[in-house]
């Protein structure tokens, strides 16, 4: 009886051992090469945004990273990612928290949280000005939150001037040219700011004929593209027009040089560029490219949306263009509830590799 009992004790402890000690444990990794990061936004108020690391050469992926490495959730709505001298900034919108991880390890290096700070509440975008220097965009608040990316301390805040509409004051996006970082505002806005980095504050900004400017870039010119979604129609309300635009805006004056009308649809709209910047890609449904000179965007895709067997067109959710080759990864969010896939490209539009993620993959950073 006493030699049985100790066997079943030592049954126990060895499936201790192999269960949920070992499940739960942190795993180590070491990804010293080239690699891409796909954030996976999740479902809203459900906490299941996770992070995935793919490797080109191997052509293989690995989901979950962030959980497996520190043995924690990522959080709920992965909303962006920057990469920055190995430091993978992580935006987690619903949580209000910006993590810092290790772009090898995985590890959590540091992490600024809505509480630490005096007026971040949901962030949305990290935007690296030096080494001591980062800001925060928003959804709510009229502010961009200004902290040091190398020690995660709090710096201050700039006020926007952006009024509150149905509880947004937000901003979006952020991409600099000179001494100057632009943002777009987002939810029931049409404007674009202009950010002094000398002063850490709001310097210029320009009224959009079309709503919501959800995508910005700058190109080999200095000439600041941005989308719109055209705000919202739903037949019972709406605010805009629902139709997409594309601006050409020079950087340095902010006069607006192109405007064009895309077709209207429920897609995510985004825009990207090639590494020389000469070169716009553009996620309206389908997948456009469109030369920094031409006046219009093509009549046909360049790449098409997946269709299913049932003619289902999957959505498009984001891309990402390889800095170095050129590549372009495209994330289709599928039905916003299962697993995503990503589709990686050739710089010609020829698919050479595909494989899922987690729910709603919304962004990619290349290291």
């Amino acid at each position: 009886m006493y030699i049985k009992y100790l066997l079943l004790t030592f049954l126990s402890l060895l499936c201790a051992c192999n269960g949920t000690d070992i499940e739960n444990a942190e795993e180590n990794f070491e990804h010293t090469g080239k690699g891409v990061f796909i954030l996976n936004e999740g479902n809203y108020n459900s906490g299941n945004s996770t992070l995935s690391y793919y490797r080109p050469d191997a052509k293989t992926v690995e989901n979950g990273i962030f959980r497996r490495a520190n043995d924690r959730k990522l959080g709920d709505t992965g909303q962006s990612m920057t990469l920055h001298n190995n430091t993978l900034y992580i935006a987690m919108e619903n949580s209000g928290i910006v993590w810092g991880i290790d772009a090898e390890t995985f590890r959590v290096k540091g992490q600024l949280t809505a509480s630490q700070t005096s007026h971040m509440i949901n962030p949305r975008f990290v935007h690296i000005v030096n080494r001591e220097k980062a800001y925060i965009s928003d959804l709510y608040a009229p502010y961009i939150t200004v902290f040091n990316p190398t020690t995660f301390q709090p710096l201050g805040s700039i006020h926007t001037g952006q009024p509150s509409a149905n509880g947004y004051s937000s901003t979006e996006n952020m991409v600099q040219y000179g001494h100057r970082v632009f943002t777009n505002c987002w939810s029931y806005s049409n404007r674009i700011l202009a950010i002094d980095t000398r002063t850490d504050e709001v310097c210029d900004s320009l009224a959009l004929g079309s709503w919501q400017p959800k995508s910005m870039v700058v190109d080999a010119h200095g000439k600041l593209w941005v989308l719109t979604d055209g705000g919202y129609y739903t037949g019972d309300e709406s605010f805009g027009d629902n139709i997409p635009h594309l601006y050409r805006i020079d950087a340095n004056t902010l006069e607006i040089e192109q405007e064009q009308a895309l077709d209207a649809d429920d897609a995510n709209v985004q825009i990207a560029t090639n590494p020389d910047k000469t070169v716009l890609y553009i996620v309206n449904n389908d997948i456009y490219r469109m030369h920094i000179t031409d006046e219009h965007l093509p009549v046909r895709p360049f790449i098409s949306a997946p269709t299913d067997s049932k003619g289902y067109r999957h959505k498009l959710y984001a891309i990402g263009v390889h800095p170095q080759n050129g590549e372009i990864y495209v994330a289709d969010a599928v039905d916003y509830s299962q697993a995503g896939t990503v589709y990686r490209y050739s710089a010609e539009g020829l698919l050479i590799d595909q494989f899922r993620t987690g729910i709603n993959p919304n962004g990619f950073a290349f290291k």
